[in-house]
């Protein structure tokens, strides 16, 4: 994965934009493509979300691996992909992580980040990200999470950088119209996040083991 400090939110902003088509049938590639870019984001937030860096980078594999495979025209979408599987009865598959399997983990963390940027853009500029992130993570990621993660994430989070330290390490400063960027990055995750949240509820894959 590249390094940390080349995530772009621009770029980020972009490739999620590309992720939905018509009738918000959400291509698996460019989801893949765009997360990828989002990982960074954790990256940035230092060895806190080390574990979930390495886990997306785990996941992100396992999508592209099914894309490659015979079965890859089935996993053009998301749509497409949960289909396939549920047809196939592999959505609970106990021998190889299954797509939709993998895809829930991704997104049960793009709740968290989609969080985190509407919180940052809306705090004060002394606002501490300690405080920020901690919020954004029990009201979303920590639902799925062992007590033991929980806990250490949540000594962790004091040693985190401030609000105006991380802007600048994604490069933004604190511009407000740049800020604004952090805006539009979180709805369109959110946007994402809902179409996602409705195809697993409707298939009652939300609590894939």
């Amino acid at each position: 994965m590249a390094d940390n400090e080349n995530f772009n939110l621009t770029k980020l902003n972009q490739l999620f934009l590309s992720c939905i088509r018509e009738d918000n049938v959400v291509d698996l590639d460019s989801y893949v493509n765009a997360y990828e870019e989002l990982s960074k984001l954790f990256g940035i937030l230092g060895s806190i979300f080390g574990f979930v860096v390495a886990d997306v980078v785990e996941k992100i594999e396992i999508l592209r691996d099914y894309r490659k495979s015979d079965e890859g025209d089935h996993y053009i979408s998301v749509q497409s992909m949960i289909n396939y599987e549920v047809q196939q009865k592999t959505t609970d598959n106990k021998k190889k992580a299954s797509g939709a399997r993998t895809l829930l983990r991704l997104h049960r963390a793009m709740e968290f980040t989609a969080r985190l940027m509407t919180d940052v853009r809306n705090a004060e500029e002394g606002a501490k990200m300690s405080s920020i992130t901690a919020t954004a993570y029990n009201a979303t990621l920590s639902k799925h999470h062992p007590w033991l993660i929980r806990k250490g994430v949540g000594v962790a989070t004091y040693t985190l950088p401030s609000r105006k330290q991380l802007l600048e390490k994604i490069m933004m400063h604190d511009d407000q119209s740049k800020v604004e960027d952090l805006m539009e990055a979180a709805n369109l995750q959110r946007q994402m996040y809902d179409i996602i949240q409705d195809i697993y509820q409707k298939e009652k894959l939300l609590d894939l083991p």
